[in-house]
Order: C-alpha cells, then structure tokens, then sequence
C-alpha cells in the first residue's frame, strides 16, 4: 500500500497541458470572446481559490506557477470548477477567466405577439378618375395625373352614381392588381360597371384593423455586464430592462388596442416603425452568465 506524498512541486497550482480556450459564441459570429481553461493541479491542503473578477494579466494574479496562455487582462476570473482528488492528495480543478463578451444578435425565427390595432390611412391628394370600365371580374380606373402606384398598392376609392331617382355615394378601399400603371389602375371588383357621376381615388392609403396576432419575425439582443467593470453598472440592478411594448392612451394612462393621435406611440409613429422595420421589446431579463458577468437577453419582433 502506498503512503500518501505530498509534493513541495505542487504547493502552488500548475496549469498542464490539457488547458484550452474555449470560444463560446463562435457559432454566432463572435470569434473574440474567450473562455480560458486552466486545467490545475495542486496539493489538495494548498488549494486555495482566487477572488472573482480577478484578473490574468500574470500568473501571480491567476495564482498559478506559469500562464499556459499569452496574459489577458481583459479577462476575469469566474471561478474553479471540476474539483477532484486523486490518490487522496492532489487536487485538480479547471480555473476559468472568461472576456466581458461583446453584443450580438441572433435570429432565432419567428413568434406570434399582439400586435395594435391600427387607424385607416385615407391615403394620399386626391386624384380625378375621368373613366372608368369592367370586364368581369376587373374595374379599370383612368386618372387625370399619374398616380405612382404598382400592383400590391392599396388606394381608397370615392364614387359618386346615380341609382333610379337616387344619388348614391361611396367610399371603399381597393387593392392594385397586375396591369396598374401610370393613371391606370386595375382591381378585382364590379364597381367600373357602374357610370361614375364623379370618382376620385387617394392613392397609398392604408385600411386599418383592430388589435390582433401576428406571426412577425423575432432577434434577440445580448450585452453583457460586469459590476464595478462596466461603466455606470455597480450591482446587477443597474442594468437597464426596457419595458415590454405596451401602447396606451396620453391623457388617461390606459393601455389599449387601437393607436390613434393621442396614444404612445401614435399611429403614425408606428406606420414608420413597419415602413422602417423596426423591432419591438417583448421580453428583457438580466441573468448570471459567468462568475460575477451578467447577461441582459432582449427578444424584439419585428413590427407589423
């Protein structure tokens, strides 16, 4: 049987051969942030850990015999993993200094959110229609100036016909089909059939909807913090979390469904938030990542 020997080699840790850096989010395009192992070994009575947040800008400060990497001090001690004992008398553990990592973004897919009602749009200046036509089942509609939109486009219709003794008007939105050109416009519908007394369309106009959910596509946001390092952040609570989108009314308060004039954001507001395909906030949380480094994780969808 053999006696346990406690080495004077080993009274302070040695990191050995089997020690890496670990790239964690090389998947995501992030080939900066570092994850050193250090893989130690050390008599069991002389393990001691380090303070977290410690720097590697030396093996005095890593607390080991020699650094089996270039020095980093950029990285921080997030603490000894993987302890075991062998023979009953050396101890080995995986030290580890992880970089404050960089923000990203990851596309993770899609996900269904309820999104505002919005307001009809009664679009742009009106423009004369000076004749119009049907051949089942398409209206054509010919303007007095070019109207500037293609097919896809969506234009709010005035008509103004007489029925027997009665004069009737209308309003409708229509949508531009295949043939919409210059100051011709095409749709599927019956009303060319009719003889128009006065019609005018205002192109680009927007038909408004109520409250409703949407598959919209999602990103979500990563940064990453480490108190008393990162500037103006001292505990984890100092880590801003944005609130979840959520319209309401200016006057009252309320949280509501249809944006309007007088609601954060407007309407308008947030038709430019589709046209510029901004995000919007659905969750923010703050978590431990490493040792003392947090992460702040913001998942956004994408305005519709």
């Amino acid at each position: 049987m053999s006696l346990p020997y406690t080495s004077a080699d080993f009274t302070t840790p040695r990191a050995g051969g089997g020690s890496f850096i670990e790239y964690p989010f090389i998947e995501a395009g992030d080939n900066v942030t570092k994850v050193y192992h250090l893989k130690c070994s050390v008599n069991k009575d002389d393990y001691a850990a380090i303070a977290l947040d410690v720097t590697m800008a030396s093996a005095a400060n890593a607390d080991v015999l020699s650094l089996p990497f270039a020095a980093d001090a950029t990285a921080y001690c997030v603490g000894d993993y993987n302890h075991r004992v062998t023979d009953g008398v050396l101890m080995t553990f995986d030290r580890q200094f992880a970089n404050i990592p960089a923000a990203r973004e990851e596309y993770p897919g899609t996900a269904s959110f309820n999104f505002p009602g919005l307001p009809d749009e009664p679009g742009d200046a009106a423009i004369n229609v000076t004749s119009n036509s049907y051949s089942n089942p398409v209206t054509t509609l010919n303007t007095a100036t070019a109207h500037g939109m293609t097919a896809g486009s969506i234009f709010r219709l005035y008509f103004r016909y007489t029925a027997g003794s009665a004069t009737i008007q209308t309003w409708a939105f229509m949508v531009c089909i295949t043939g919409t050109t210059g100051s011709v416009i095409k749709a599927n519908s019956s009303y060319g059939n009719l003889t128009f007394n006065e019609a005018a369309v205002y192109p680009n106009a927007t038909l408004g909807r109520d409250a409703t959910n949407l598959i919209s596509s999602t990103v979500q946001e990563f940064d990453y913090f480490l108190p008393g390092v990162s500037a103006n952040i001292t505990t984890p609570a100092d880590v801003d979390l944005p609130n979840k989108f959520s319209p309401f009314n200016v006057s009252t308060g309320e949280y509501l469904g249809v944006l309007g004039t007088g609601t954060t954001p407007t309407a308008d507001e947030y038709y430019s938030s589709i046209s510029n395909n901004e995000y919007l906030n659905m969750t923010a949380a703050v978590r431990r990542w490493k040792g003392n480094i947090y992460a702040r994780e913001l998942t956004k969808i994408a305005a519709k």
